[in-house]
Parts: structure tokens; C-alpha cells; sequence
């Protein structure tokens, strides 16, 4: 297999080569997690939560790109094969990050950053925290080219690192994020980025919204077309218990 990494923003198609996470059980296909404060990181065989997902990932896609990136290696028939995963996002998107961020008053409220849910590498790649680092750097290059001006990720403490689905907060170090608060738990890495603005706001904060409008999704992006509004913290969710019963 080649050790040369590339990257591509995910798409329609390659929505089905998202590698497996290391959490048994899990898929990301189906996986809710992060977009619910009820969801749930197993697989599911309901075709209805797979099209959701997928088009939750392609919420921003017709102007700025979609809300992952995948890492390929080539293996030695030439065949490009995924071995690593990135979700991103506006903090709109993923309640359960804003109710982990409110443990934290001392973060900056503006502007709101977008968040690194998900970093994930499939064990067994040669160099595994080397490429999950390129795959972050790559993510930041993306949403700095977008006009974002701050990305933030909340890893969690344990024992394999890899098994919470946000990575190794040792990974996000090597990336060139920094602590910005920390508990014994969830501490909080950020990184700041320069914001090149090749994307309009306005045009992105209209195609973003997601189609599943409702109860399935329970923050919506901010409504109207100030450049602004994509900058400001969402209302805080209602329901508690961000970190769910795992």
C-alpha cells in the first residue's frame, strides 16, 4: 500500500467508503451522536438514518463543500482506499458539542468556532497518529479557505484514545491545536485559523441548512442572510445530559 496520504471533501458517492471507527459496533453511516443529544453511535440497518446522515454531511455542499473529509491511501492493485475520517461542522449542527462547550464560560463566544466531531483512523495504519495529524491539517486548510476563523474539538480522556470518536487530543497537539480549557474529561482544543474568505457568508449560510428541518434536527442554522449570524453562538439546547450513558 502507498504511505503517500490525499484528501477529498466527502461526497454523494464516497459517503460509502467511510472506514468503520474503532469503536465496535459504531458506524458512521447511521451515527448520530453528535447531532442529537439522544443519538446513538451504533449501526443501524434503517435506511432512513443512513440518508439522514448523508444528507446532514451534504447540508453545505452546493456552495462551500460538505461537513467531512476523507483520507486515502493507494493500495497495490492502485485501488484507492479510505483510512481515515473527518466530521466537521458550524456549532449549530452538533448540540451535543455546544453542551460540552457551556462547561467552559471562559471560551470566546465570538466568533463561534466550527468543531471537529469526529477524527478517526483505522487501526493498523502505518504511522496512525502522523496521518490522523495530516488528515486535521488538511480539515483546517479546508475551513480556512471557507472563511472560518476558529475550529475547536472536545477529545475524550480514555484508556485507547482512538475508541471516543473525536481521536487523541495528541493528535490534535501535532495538528497545531492548542488547550484552551481543559477538565479531567473533555478538554477543549482549538486552533486558530486566518480566515482567507474565498466563500461568501451569506450564499453559504443560505444553502446550508440541512432538509431534514424539524425535530430530527433540533439546531437548525441560524435563519436570514447576515454574514454575521453564521459567527454567533446558537440558542443553548434544552434538553441536559450532553455526554449521553456511555
Amino acid at each position: 500500500m502507498g504511505d503517500e496520504l490525499f484528501f477529498t471533501v466527502v461526497d454523494e458517492a464516497s459517503f460509502e467508503e467511510i472506514p468503520a471507527p474503532a469503536a465496535p459496533a459504531a458506524r458512521c453511516q447511521t451515527c448520530d451522536y453528535w447531532e442529537r443529544l439522544d443519538g446513538r453511535r451504533e449501526a443501524s440497518e434503517s435506511a432512513a438514518a443512513h440518508d439522514l446522515k448523508r444528507s446532514r454531511l451534504m447540508a453545505g455542499a452546493r456552495v462551500a463543500g460538505a461537513y467531512g473529509m476523507l483520507a486515502w491511501r493507494t493500495d497495490a492493485a492502485g485501488d484507492r482506499v479510505a483510512v481515515g475520517w473527518a466530521q466537521f461542522g458550524p456549532l449549530a449542527a452538533y448540540p451535543r458539542a455546544l453542551s460540552i462547550r457551556e462547561r467552559y464560560p471562559e471560551l470566546p463566544d465570538s466568533p463561534a468556532p466550527w468543531v471537529v466531531t469526529c477524527l478517526q483512523v483505522v487501526p493498523g495504519t502505518a504511522e496512525r497518529e502522523t496521518a490522523g495529524a495530516a488528515l486535521l491539517g488538511a480539515v483546517c486548510a479546508e475551513l480556512d479557505r471557507r472563511g472560518i476563523t476558529a475550529v475547536e474539538a472536545y477529545p475524550e480522556t480514555a484508556a485507547d484514545p482512538w475508541l471516543p470518536s473525536p481521536g487523541p487530543a495528541a493528535v490534535y497537539e501535532s495538528a497545531g491545536f492548542e488547550r484552551a480549557a481543559s477538565d479531567d474529561r473533555y478538554p477543549v482544543m482549538r486552533r486558530e485559523l486566518g480566515g482567507a474568505t474565498e466563500i461568501g457568508w451569506a450564499d453559504l449560510l443560505s444553502a446550508s441548512k440541512p432538509a431534514d428541518e424539524g425535530e430530527d434536527w433540533p439546531l437548525p442554522l441560524p435563519k436570514g442572510r447576515s454574514e454575521d449570524d453564521l459567527f454567533r453562538l446558537p440558542e443553548k439546547p434544552k434538553r441536559p445530559n450532553p455526554f449521553g450513558d456511555d
